[in-house]
């Protein structure tokens, strides 16, 4: 008569069995959820890619990287022609890729890495968008600048490089507040120490420009006197 073991149904050879068959399926099934996300990444990384690319053309076409140059961010990319468009461009690549991984981890159900990357996707859109307000804010403040400098009143004062100097440190300081606090970076220090500097540098304008017509208008009257009183004489 043959072992028990090996004729019941519920024996050792029939629980190996289910056993291995149930470590296929699994494995068949997580081998397909890695293949599909595999098939997401390079789905993603094709796209991010070509995305990438338009983004980089565009710019290039738009004059992006004279636009960069003019403000002081025009340092972190040197004299290279079509460097602020490539790193433009490349960042694109990156979040579109960045969202790929995201979907792909997701699919397969890692919830911790998941959790991380999607706090990233999110954060990136804010990070853009205070790197645009800086770029077109220090554009924006450079022509402000270049326009109060050749100004009438600027240069009548004889100190038009103040005038321009002035202005432009109040509209950076305004650029900066802003595209930090689009960034989520905290910027209540600046608010803080920024707010009675601002006061006094415009008290300081103000003295410096009151100076300034006042001397001005007492040269002026001393280089007419004479005439007036010799008008005033023949009259």
């Amino acid at each position: 008569m043959e072992p028990q073991l090996l004729t019941t149904e519920g024996g050792f050879f029939s629980q190996l069995s289910e056993a291995l068959q149930g470590a296929i399926l699994e494995a068949v099934g997580i081998l397909s959820e890695v293949f599909v996300a595999l098939v997401i990444l390079a789905i993603g990384r094709f796209v991010a890619g070509k995305v990438g690319d338009v983004v980089e053309r565009v710019s290039l076409r738009a004059n992006f990287d004279s636009t960069v140059s003019e403000t002081p961010l025009g340092v972190l990319f040197g004299d290279r022609n079509g460097a602020a468009a490539a790193a433009l461009g490349t960042i694109v690549t990156y979040y579109m890729f960045l969202i790929a991984v995201f979907a792909a981890l997701d699919h397969i159900g890692f919830t911790v890495l998941t959790q991380w990357i999607e706090g990233a996707v999110s954060y990136v859109p804010a990070f853009l968008g205070g790197l645009l307000v800086l770029t077109v804010g220090f554009y924006i403040a450079d022509f402000a600048v270049d326009s109060v400098r050749e100004s009438t009143t600027a240069q009548k004062s004889g100190f038009p490089d103040i005038f321009a100097d002035v202005t432009k440190t109040l509209l950076y300081f305004v650029v900066i507040v802003i595209g930090l606090d689009m960034m989520g970076v905290s910027v209540g220090i600046l608010y803080t120490f920024g707010e009675p500097f601002v006061l006094a540098l415009g008290l300081a304008f103000a003295l410096a420009v009151g100076i300034a017509f006042g001397w001005g208008g007492k040269e002026h009257i001393a280089q007419n006197v004479g005439d007036w009183h010799e008008d005033k004489s023949e009259n």
